[in-house]
């Protein structure tokens, strides 16, 4: 899980990096076509650590409960996986 973790907050880094380019310049489609891609990555990942915390937890978590410890409970995620 530590390794999903990881993979979110660097995709969400480039999603972020991406959007700032695309908000600086709206016109630009290659901008566009960056964001697009970064933002599709990091839902990928995000999509990817809710289905390790369902499996983790033999379906104890449903996928929308993980999917809202992920937003709102990042810090505590990122505890217990320390300790996996």
């Amino acid at each position: 899980m530590k390794e999903l973790l990881e993979r979110l907050k660097e995709a969400e880094r480039k999603a972020d990096a991406a959007d700032r380019e695309y908000e600086n310049d709206p016109e630009n489609e290659e901008k566009e076509k960056a964001f697009d891609l970064a933002y599709s990555e990091e839902y990928k990942a995000f999509e990817a650590l809710a289905r390790a915390i369902v499996k983790a937890t033999a379906g104890k978590i449903d996928t929308q409960t993980a999917a809202a410890m992920i937003r709102g409970r990042r810090q505590q995620l990122e505890t217990i996986s320390e300790m996996m």
